[in-house]
C-alpha cells in the first residue's frame, strides 16, 4: 500500500466505532481533490486493521458449510448493528442484505462477499485455526467477509462524501450448487432496488499483497457436471460376444468425446472436458451389466455451452446404441460464465490505479475455475476483482481449496480500501 501522504483536513478512521459524519453531502469532488480523498480512504482502512484481523480470525475459527452459516450470520449481524442508519435484513436463510443510503433515489450499486466454508480439515497449526473438525475457510471467504464488513464501516464514516445508495450482500452458499447468488437474485436482491452495477472481490495467492488483478469480458468458466450410466448385458469375460460390454464401450465413448474439444469447439474459446470417475464391475472375469461415468465441462461461451450439451448427448447415446447398450446422460448445470463488463472493468482499473498505482494493477488470464458471482454478471454490469494475498509466509502461497491455505493479513486493509474506493467512485460516475 502506498505510504500515507498528508492532505488538508483529512482524518483517519479511529479503530473504535464512531458516529457517521453528519455534514451535508458534498458535491462531486474535483480531480484535484481525488488524491486527498484516496489517502483518507487508505488511512481509514489502515486504522481499522486490528478490527479486520479480529473479524477475519473469528470467522476462520468458526467455519460453516454452504447454506448452514447460522453462527456466521449472527456474528455479522452483531457487528453490523452498531452502524447507525444501516438498513439490515436477513435473506435466503443465512444471508444478509445491508443498505447504506444517503439518497434513496440513487444511484444504487452493490458490493458482495461470500460467507461459507469448505469441508476440508485444516492441517496447519495456527492460533486462529478452525475449531470445527472437517471444515475450514480454505477459499478466503473469511477474508472477503471481513473486508466487506470493513467497507461498511469506512463508507458509513465517510457518507458525507458520496451520494446514492450502496447494497452490501453477505452471500451464503457460493461453494454449493445452485449457488447463493442465484437464490438472492430469485429473491429480488438486484431488482427490488435499481442496482446499476455490482462488484465482488476474491483473494488469490497468485498475486503479492498490494496488487489486484482484473480481466475484461469473459473471465471465469461456466461449469457443468456430466453423469453417464451405460446399461447392457453382462456375462462371462470369456464370452464377450454374448454381452454388451459397458466398460469397452464406455472407454471408447470417453476417447471419442475428446473430439468435442479438438474438432467441434472454436479454439479461440477454451473448452475443457475431463472425466474423473469410471465405475464398473466387481471381478476380473465378469463383464458387468452397467458402468457409471462422471465428468466436468468448462466453457467460456454460453451458446457453445448449450450446443456442446447436445453434441455430447448424441455421441454417448448413438455409440451406446450401436453396441447394444442403453445410455442415460444427465447434465447438472453449475455456474455460468463470469463476465466482467468491459466498460465497468475499464473504469474500475482506472479507479484502482489512482488508489494503488497503475503498476499494482495486473491483467489476468482466463480462469478455468468457476464462481457463482457469475449469476450477478448475467443480470447487471459486474466486475470481479482478484486481490493479491501472497506474502512472506509459505502458506500464503498455497493454492485455495487446500488444507494449509492462508493469506497475508496485510491484504485486509487494502481490500477494504479497494471496495470503499470503487463504491465512492462508482456512485460519483453513475450520478454524474
Amino acid at each position: 500500500m502506498p505510504a500515507p501522504v498528508a492532505c488538508p483536513n483529512s482524518k483517519p478512521l479511529p479503530t473504535e466505532s464512531v458516529a457517521p459524519d453528519t455534514a451535508p453531502i458534498a458535491a462531486a469532488p474535483s480531480k484535484s481533490s481525488h488524491f486527498c480523498r484516496v489517502k483518507a480512504l487508505l488511512s481509514a482502512a489502515e486504522a481499522i486493521t486490528s478490527d479486520l484481523i479480529r473479524w477475519r480470525r473469528h470467522l476462520h475459527q468458526h467455519p460453516e458449510p454452504s447454506f448452514e452459516e447460522w453462527e456466521t450470520q449472527a456474528y455479522l449481524l452483531s457487528e453490523l448493528q452498531s452502524i447507525p442508519d444501516l438498513r439490515l435484513r436477513t435473506a435466503v436463510g443465512t444471508g444478509i442484505i445491508a443498505d447504506l443510503i444517503t439518497d434513496e433515489r440513487g444511484p444504487w450499486i452493490a458490493l458482495r462477499a461470500d460467507i461459507d466454508a469448505l469441508p476440508i480439515q485444516e492441517k496447519a497449526e495456527r492460533p486462529y485455526r478452525s475449531l470445527k473438525p472437517g471444515y475450514m475457510h480454505a477459499c478466503g471467504h473469511d477474508a472477503h467477509t471481513a473486508m466487506l464488513l470493513g467497507a461498511v464501516h469506512v463508507l458509513a464514516r465517510h457518507r458525507s462524501q458520496w451520494r446514492g445508495a450502496i447494497r452490501f450482500i453477505f452471500q451464503p452458499g457460493e461453494e454449493k450448487s445452485p449457488g447463493g447468488a442465484s437464490l438472492l437474485i430469485a429473491a429480488g436482491a438486484l431488482d427490488e432496488v435499481p442496482i446499476q452495477a455490482i462488484w465482488g472481490l476474491h483473494v488469490t495467492p497468485q498475486l503479492p499483497v498490494g496488487t489486484v488483478g482484473l480481466r475484461a469480458g469473459a473471465f471465469m468458466a461456466a461449469s457443468d457436471e456430466i453423469h453417464i450410466r451405460l446399461s447392457g448385458k453382462g456375462g462371462h469375460a470369456a464370452y464377450p460376444h454374448l454381452t454388451s460390454d459397458p466398460i469397452a464401450v464406455g472407454a471408447y465413448i470417453l476417447t471419442y468425446l475428446q473430439m468435442v474439444v479438438s474438432r467441434a469447439s472454436d479454439p479461440r474459446s477454451p473448452t475443457v472436458l475431463s472425466f474423473g470417475s469410471f465405475h464398473a464391475g466387481t471381478a476380473p472375469n465378469i463383464i458387468p451389466t452397467h458402468a457409471e461415468i462422471t465428468g466436468t465441462l468448462r466453457t467460456f461461451d454460453e451458446a457453445w455451452r448449450k450446443r456442446s450439451h447436445d453434441l455430447i448427448t448424441r455421441i454417448v447415446q448413438e455409440n451406446a446404441a450401436l453396441w447394444g447398450l442403453n445410455a442415460q446422460i444427465q447434465f447438472m448445470p453449475g455456474y455460468p460464465v463470469l463476465y466482467n463488463d468491459p466498460t465497468l472493468t475499464r473504469h474500475t482499473q482506472d479507479w484502482l490505479s489512482t488508489l494503488l498505482g497503475a503498476e499494482h494493477i495486473k491483467e489476468l488470464p482466463l480462469w478455468l475455475s468457476s464462481e457463482d458471482f457469475a449469476f450477478y454478471s448475467q443480470k447487471v454490469p459486474a466486475c470481479f476483482i482478484r486481490l493479491g494475498t501472497a506474502g512472506e509466509a509459505p502458506d500464503t502461497h498455497r493454492p485455495v481449496h487446500t488444507p494449509d491455505f492462508d493469506i497475508d493479513e496485510g491484504a485486509l486493509p487494502i481490500g477494504t480500501a479497494v471496495l470503499s474506493h470503487v463504491a465512492m467512485r462508482a456512485l460519483e460516475h453513475f450520478g454524474s
